[in-house]
């Protein structure tokens, strides 16, 4: 289908209309704040898609904080349903990094044992994402994420100073929002402008880098697993899993039994967890896995870059920024990583290799 060229007014429209058939999310700007967040959209003019990142991804809406996964009844035996809430919805204004994660998402929550909720929400989800203006937390441009090519419906590249979008559609789904309102062919200018507000991005990203090629990554993890690095940063770090529960790509959750106070019904839910708590691989006879801080910020590091990485052939980090912008102790994958392959370098030399 040919670019198409709509109005800042236009695609508000558009979530208007897509109000009348389905629960729309859009990023918000919250008040007083420099922040965002995706919330339920009621007035479509509140609508903020020139945004840098929202505080928490859009993942929620597919795997939500706290869900509710089983009813159970307790009395003459045991009677316990299956708990899937799903409604349609449409996930409005997107970025890049944020589809990546989605997508990325779907391979690990339908490898092997496919969770049920997960399929359920994402088959009544559509995506419209749109472009964005990196910050100085953001190093999509290394993760190559900073754009996509599916994992979206329908795709707003902002031109002329954000009053108007390139839209592009990769879906039936897609072109059926198109149709519901007004716009053009786009031209030979337009498409300039789009192709040099995405090469901007990549410029102000110069120096948000790790000192590998990407696909090289997870070698440099070998051997490390008792580097010093871990020490350096695990001083700094306050084992509050922050970075997991604003990260759009963790999808680590733990289990929890909720009885009512008759004891005669209850419910079972699942709750996003943290492997950078204390208790996080606590066991039943009270060994933890993790007990120490080093342990848990290498895991961290290790599951991101080396271990899901070899498993699904793609980095499970998009580049978004949002742990080190909310992290209280200000610590930087980029600059973690790159500490790490210094001291790779170092060895590498030290064996004439």
């Amino acid at each position: 289908m040919a670019l198409r060229v709509i109005s800042d007014a236009a695609a508000k429209e558009l979530a208007a209309k897509l109000m009348q058939e389905a629960l729309v999310v859009a990023p918000h700007r919250r008040e007083g704040r420099d922040q965002w967040a995706f919330r339920e959209v009621s007035d479509p003019a509140r609508i903020e898609l020139r945004y840098i990142s929202t505080i928490l991804p859009p993942k929620k809406y597919a795997m939500p904080p706290v869900e509710t996964i089983l009813r159970y009844r307790l009395g003459e035996g045991f009677q316990a349903e299956e708990v899937i809430e799903v409604q349609p919805l449409v996930l409005f204004g997107v970025h890049p990094c944020d589809i990546y994660a989605l997508e990325s998402l779907d391979i690990a929550m339908t490898d092997k044992h496919a969770d049920p909720g997960w399929v359920e929400r994402r088959k009544a989800m559509r995506v419209v994402g749109v472009d964005c203006e990196p910050d100085e937390h953001c190093f999509c441009a290394y993760m190559k994420t900073d754009t996509v090519q599916s994992g979206y419906d329908l795709f707003l590249n902002p031109i002329k100073g954000w009053t108007e979008y390139v839209a592009e559609a990769a879906t039936p789904a897609g072109e059926a929002m198109l149709a519901m309102v007004d716009g053009r062919e786009a031209n030979s200018d337009d498409i300039a402008q789009m192709r040099a507000a995405q090469s901007g991005k990549v410029r102000r990203q110069q120096t948000r880098k790790m000192n590998t090629e990407l696909v090289q990554l997870p070698l440099h993890f070998t051997g490390f697993a008792n580097s010093p690095v871990w020490e350096k940063w695990a001083d700094r770090c306050y084992s509050c899993g922050t970075c997991n529960t604003t990260c759009p790509t963790c999808f680590c959750f733990d289990v929890i039994d909720q009885p009512a106070l008759t004891l005669k019904e209850g419910t079972r839910e699942r709750v996003w967890d943290s492997c950078q708590l204390e208790d996080f691989a606590l066991v039943a006879t009270g060994e933890n896995f993790r007990e120490e801080r080093p342990q848990r910020v290498r895991h961290r590091f290790y599951r991101k870059y080396a271990y899901l990485f070899t498993q699904y052939g793609r980095p499970y980090c998009c580049g978004c920024g949002r742990c080190f912008r909310q992290c209280v102790a200000n610590i930087d994958p980029v600059e973690v990583v790159n500490d790490l392959l210094a001291e790779s370098a170092k060895e590498a030399k030290a064996h004439g290799v």
